[in-house]
């Protein structure tokens, strides 16, 4: 895999699934609890921390860079892919039904 470039389709779902891992760590209700206990536990001097935990676009920076680890380390394998894609349709999901009629 070193030095083969992405391609356009593993690069818009690795693109996707950041943004879908982004919003679990961020704003995701499941993950409520466990953020707002990381975040009443740190000292006040970690607070950029917290900040980190409900901010998208500081967030998206770490989540990318792990993102694009796993595609370095496994980005031409099934799992990841399938990965990739669950977390990419998963996102799209969601964005589509905010825009639908209740």
């Amino acid at each position: 895999m070193i030095g083969v470039p992405m391609d356009v389709i593993t690069l818009a779902l690795a693109a996707l699934a950041t943004a879908r891992l982004t919003r679990l760590v961020t704003r995701d209700v499941i993950f409520t609890v466990p953020r707002d206990r990381l975040i009443v536990a740190l000292p006040p001097r970690l607070d950029p921390v917290a900040y980190l935990l409900t901010c998208d676009w500081c967030a998206s920076v770490y989540v990318g860079a792990g993102v694009g680890a796993a595609w370095w380390a496994w980005g031409d394998t099934r799992w990841f892919m399938a990965a990739a894609a669950a977390l990419a349709f998963s996102h799209i999901t969601g964005w589509l039904a905010t825009r639908e009629e209740r």
